[in-house]
């Protein structure tokens, strides 16, 4: 995985374990969500603008799950592409 579930809760200021299941499974979930953007795997290693990311997805869904508010994810995912923008693998795109 690109961050750590101890990474993601000093992150979001957590400091219990209740809810590492559930960030595991938002961390999978961003990180998917990363690779598929930019087609590529990113294995345990990643430049950081990678895990900026992967971080700022998680904190999304982890904090905005139950806001439906479509411009608050708009202007998220619009961060998240601008950060991956440049290890985009455009061999694959098409």
């Amino acid at each position: 995985m690109v961050v750590s579930v101890d990474e993601v809760k000093t992150h979001l200021r957590i400091d219990h374990d209740d809810e590492d299941t559930l960030i595991e499974g938002l961390i999978a979930q961003a990180q998917a969500v990363a690779e598929d953007y930019c087609r590529v795997s990113f294995g345990d290693e990643a430049a950081e603008p990678v895990r900026l990311a992967v971080m700022l997805m998680i904190a999304h869904y982890y904090e905005n799950r139950d806001n439906p508010d479509k411009q608050v994810y708009v202007t998220m995912r619009i961060a998240f592409e601008n950060l991956l923008y440049p290890y985009r693998d455009v061999d694959k795109m098409f």
